[in-house]
Parts: structure tokens; C-alpha cells; sequence
């Protein structure tokens, strides 16, 4: 194996099952909380549980362009269990700004979003813990009505995160271009008005560069390009409130907001 060489490891699934609560505004503005756990098996005897808190706003100019701020909040024992697995920092604000369309039948999806991971425990040894991020999504959906309050929503949805980088010492290890990807399908299901039910699945990948490791002979046996997978199922429950009776034209996220 070259230092070139790019390597592969799978890591083992994660779960995460998320509830929220969506406050309806004016329009199609909305407040959001949101509160998931993260469990993972490391080994024969031993698994890792983490989650995250998230709270969330958004601003709908008209029917096609929104923004928003977001706020991610772990323990400090719980980083590198957020939106990206393997992100550090456990207090995470950030921008957003959202713009839909059509393409045929199909609801067309774009997201930007920009955060700053901060880490406020020392209890992981992690160099650069605070880090600038940048994520783009774009995601295909439909709508399949069963009825006055009933419908199905399948998705599939594409986002990658890259850190924002100003200067590098020239001792550190190059970056990757993209770090994190996350490839997701679901099925929204909503039951009525005021909920949702949307199990999902997602191949998650962390691209990271490390020291690379050479045995007695020159070869590589570790480190350099290395892709970490990790499969993750999830289930999200979403409970709206309403002021009022929900207008019908009332346009409603996705749970992956």
C-alpha cells in the first residue's frame, strides 16, 4: 500500500432515535426542539450512548427562500456524537439559509449551513476542538396523500461538511476537502396534523487523514486517506402546536429540518 493510498473502515451501527416539537409562527416560520440519543456497540461488551439537544428557528420570505439559527448542544463526554458522528464540540450555533423548487413532480431541496463547534470540556484530548463548519444538503422528496390529514413523504437526502480552514502550520497533516458525508433515505409518515412518524436510514462517512504507519519493510499498515463508515437507522417523532387550526396551504419541513 502507497501513502496515496486510501483506506476503508466500517465502523459498527448507530441508532438514534430523535422526538421533537415544532411550534407553528406566521406562515410557515417555525420554532423547533428537538432531543435524540445515540447508541452504538464498540465491542462484545461494551457500547457508547451520547445525544444532543437541538433548538432551531426559521424565517420563510416566501415560498421558495428561508433562513435561520440553530443551536446544538451535547455533554462534553458526548462529542463526536451530533449531526456528523465524529464532529467535535458539544456547543454548536449556526446559520442556515434554505431554498426549495421543483424538478417535474418532485420537491427539490437545497440547505447552506455554517456552524462553529465550540468544546467546553477538556475531558477529550482532541486537537483544534473548536472548528468552523460549512454543510450543503440537497435532498428529492414527494408527497403521497391517503387522505384528509394522512400522507406519506419519501426522501432521499445528500449532505457533506468541511471545516473552514484559514491557515495551516506546515507540521500539521493536510486535510481533507470534504470531512463528513451523509447519505439518507426515509419515509416520512404523517399521521395527522400535529404528527409525524419518520423511521430513516443513512451510510454516514468521516474523511479523515492520519499519520500514516509503516512497518519494518517500507510498507504502509495504517493511517494516511482513511474513509470511516458507519451505518445509522433512526427514528423521528415530530409533535406540531399550532396557535390556530392549521391552514392546509401551511408548507411543513421534513423532520431533518
Amino acid at each position: 500500500m502507497t501513502a496515496s493510498a486510501q483506506r476503508r473502515i466500517e465502523a459498527n451501527t448507530a441508532f438514534i432515535p430523535e422526538v421533537q416539537a415544532e411550534w407553528a409562527l406566521n406562515g410557515n416560520d417555525y420554532l423547533m426542539a428537538g432531543f435524540n440519543v445515540v447508541a452504538q456497540k464498540l465491542g462484545e461488551n461494551s457500547s457508547v450512548f451520547g445525544g444532543q439537544l437541538r433548538l432551531g428557528y426559521e424565517h420563510f420570505w416566501n415560498e421558495q427562500w428561508s433562513w435561520g439559527g440553530t443551536l446544538r448542544l451535547l455533554r462534553g463526554m458526548d462529542q463526536r456524537y451530533g449531526d456528523f458522528l465524529g464532529q467535535p464540540g458539544n456547543v454548536t450555533p449556526g446559520l442556515l439559509l434554505r431554498h426549495s423548487g421543483k424538478i417535474g413532480s418532485l420537491n427539490f431541496g437545497q440547505r447552506l449551513g455554517v456552524e462553529y463547534a465550540i468544546s467546553t470540556s477538556d475531558a477529550l484530548s482532541i486537537a483544534n476542538q473548536n472548528r468552523g463548519l460549512a454543510r450543503l444538503r440537497l435532498d428529492l422528496e414527494r408527497q403521497f396523500p391517503l387522505g384528509a390529514t394522512i400522507a406519506l413523504r419519501p426522501r432521499l437526502a445528500y449532505e457533506v461538511g468541511a471545516y473552514t480552514r484559514l491557515q495551516r502550520d506546515e507540521t500539521e497533516l493536510k486535510e481533507r476537502v470534504v470531512d463528513f458525508g451523509s447519505l439518507r433515505g426515509e419515509v416520512g409518515i404523517r399521521v395527522s396534523s400535529h404528527i409525524d412518524v419518520t423511521p430513516w436510514v443513512a451510510s454516514q462517512t468521516s474523511y479523515n487523514n492520519f499519520l500514516p504507519q509503516y512497518d519494518a519493510a517500507g510498507k504502509q499498515v495504517s493511517g494516511g486517506r482513511t474513509n470511516i463508515i458507519t451505518p445509522v437507522f433512526g427514528l423521528d417523532a415530530r409533535f406540531t402546536v399550532f396557535r390556530d387550526e392549521p391552514s392546509p396551504e401551511r408548507k411543513q419541513l421534513p423532520t431533518q429540518h
